[in-house]
């Protein structure tokens, strides 16, 4: 017998894997939408120290790149975002699947090289504005050609 997880002779099944980690994946909650704007609790900024806050622009930019996002206010302290788009360009869904790609794509290329130290996080999030832009620019051909 098959499970989901595991293939005939035992080994893991990634896809299965994948597939259930991102149905389970969580790392944010909407709040509140009204079309244009949507806020959303996200516990990982809550309380983050002010010395991460440096890194906050290079998260912004990587966030914006989905089309029709305007503008994005986060606050540390209460660990919510507001995230204000064109409805005529995008829609709460396409923003908060776009938001769960890049949460899985950052947590994919952390585990591929953990931080070992604060000098580390520049360099990734660099990366993860090139990865993101690509990841887009694929997107678009697939679009292009359906």
């Amino acid at each position: 017998m098959v499970d989901l997880c595991h293939g005939e002779k035992g080994e893991i099944n990634a896809v299965a894997n994948l597939g259930l980690m991102i149905k389970n994946f969580r790392p944010f909650e909407v709040v509140h939408h009204l079309p244009g704007r949507l806020r959303l609790h996200i516990p990982l900024l809550e309380g983050l120290p002010s010395d991460w806050l440096i890194y906050k622009p290079d998260l912004l930019e990587i966030i914006k790149l989905w089309e029709g996002i305007v503008d994005i206010e986060l606050s540390v302290i209460s660990g919510r975002a507001l995230i204000c788009y064109d409805s005529d360009l995008t829609n709460q869904a396409q923003i908060l699947q776009w938001l769960r790609t890049l949460a899985l794509m950052f947590y994919g290329v952390y585990m591929d090289a953990p931080f070992e130290s604060k000098q580390q996080i520049a360099p990734f999030l660099k990366k993860m504005v090139s990865k993101s832009r690509h990841l887009l620019q694929q997107k678009r051909r697939v679009r292009k050609v359906a």
